[in-house]
């Protein structure tokens, strides 16, 4: 009974109060929006730059990571990217999963609000935003992730009428059956020697090392054709992990559902009780599982799992959870003061826009780094990488704030509304001429 009440007034209250959109949600009239959700998205994405940073400049990930190297050894670029992996790897994706399961419920309230078909509405903005993944995989860069929430994404209609206990326990479940193949990977190597294992990954070990020597010669030196077949590779490579990330990312979107059908953001001040405890345990948790996590890291065998690998995913699954909750929390609670709220609204411009911030940084990241733009591929420090995240992030600021005032939505955020709907919405802000013709 208490299920049915708690719905039921979480749906009443996304009716009188829209979300607004998510990095995967629908834009929505700036009336209708709440602030501080833009301003947590304009968060995540500053440090979604500052994890794709190194990946832009001159470190091939997935590779990298897979065969130990270390590119920048010098105390300076090490205490820089062991911030990096401290605080930010892996929390703002999360950040941006939970974003997208919140605003599931919202597009998907308002699509039974305005059509017959809301299950086929939402899975037309799924294929949209499946396609602008797919170009911006191929064509722009390889880290890609809206390609990953699009597929999974599909999965979410069957969770909808779920209660919040069988949405916790989904929830578990996928992270249980995750850890599960991760610990059975663990004792199947663990029958092997390492020296035996090694031999029987040598040509796979072979085919990343040629891939990593590829990537600098293709992005640092190669003509537009060569850097296409790389980020090829690349992005096929990265596709080989997609069932490892839909583990560490659908329990997420969940999370998301729940928080949205509880109404938490349409009605702030009576969930502060909530929002508190979330920042001490999420505080709690996740510092203290982000260390476990940073020294399993630098413990484990990535092409050798062992003992570290599983505790590893599991502090990953804890530790990046548990701090991007302390995280969005922190700035709930800050946002709850004038003079705090004022000093976070620059965040709120650029979350106002994220899908085409998103894809922004992407552009200028492989402009600056890539051959066929300035061709600095493997010549920028972690350190120096820090500093260009501030300047570009500070003119995203900037760009946005310019544009929100002349445009009611991004430009892909429109493009994507529009085509979701099937009718050109309009763009542009209305003067103040427009604005008093239509009040008589």
């Amino acid at each position: 009974m208490q299920e049915n009440i708690e719905t039921t007034n979480s749906q009443a209250q996304i009716q009188e109060a829209d979300l607004s959109n998510s990095l995967i949600v629908e834009p929505v009239q700036k009336k209708e929006r709440i602030e501080v959700l833009d301003v947590i998205r304009g968060f995540a994405l500053l440090g979604i730059l500052l994890v794709h940073m190194p990946v832009f400049f001159g470190s091939p990930a997935g590779y990298l990571t897979a065969l130990g190297k270390n590119m920048w050894p010098e105390m300076w670029d090490t205490i820089a990217t062991s911030f990096i992996n401290l605080f930010v790897q892996g929390k703002f994706y999360t950040m941006f999963s939970f974003l997208f399961g919140l605003g599931f419920v919202i597009f998907f309230e308002r699509a039974k609000a305005r059509s017959t078909s809301p299950k086929l509405l939402f899975s037309k903005r799924l294929l949209i935003l499946l396609i602008i993944g797919l170009l911006h995989a191929f064509f722009i860069w390889h880290g890609d992730i809206l390609v990953a929430y699009a597929l999974f994404g599909f999965l979410l209609p069957l969770f909808f009428n779920r209660k919040s206990k069988t949405l916790f326990i989904w929830a578990a479940a996928f992270i249980f059956v995750f850890v599960s193949f991760t610990g059975l990977g663990v004792l199947a190597t663990s029958i092997l020697d390492e020296a035996t294992f090694s031999a029987m990954m040598q040509p796979m070990i072979e085919k990343m090392q040629a891939s990593l020597d590829n990537s600098f010669l293709a992005y640092g030196q190669g003509n537009f054709s060569a850097i296409m077949a790389q980020r090829t590779a690349d992005t096929l490579f990265g596709y080989t992990q997609i069932w490892a990330m839909f583990f560490m990312i659908f329990p997420l979107f969940l999370l998301g559902v729940y928080i949205g059908k509880r109404g938490v953001f349409q009605n702030i001040e009576a969930n502060l009780s909530f929002i508190k405890k979330a920042w001490i345990w999420g505080l709690v948790i996740g510092l203290s599982m982000s260390i476990v996590k940073y020294i399993a890291a630098n413990e484990m065998n990535h092409l050798f799992p062992n003992i570290h690998s599983l505790i590893y995913y599991v502090a990953c699954i804890f530790g990046d959870t548990g701090l991007s909750i302390f995280y969005m929390s922190s700035i709930i609670l800050l946002f709850q003061h004038k003079k705090w709220g004022l000093k976070l609204k620059p965040f709120g411009y650029v979350g106002r826009m994220a899908l085409s911030n998103y894809l922004l940084q992407s552009i200028i990241g492989t402009m600056i780094f890539y051959n066929y733009g300035l061709g600095l591929y493997g010549q920028i420090s972690p350190v120096l990488g820090l500093s260009l995240v501030v300047v570009i992030f500070v003119g995203q600021i900037y760009l946005s704030k310019y544009w929100l005032q002349r445009y009611q939505f991004g430009p892909l955020e429109w493009a994507w509304k529009s085509l979701t709907y099937g009718k050109i919405f309009r763009m542009k802000n209305q003067d103040k001429k427009e604005i008093e013709n239509a009040s008589r």
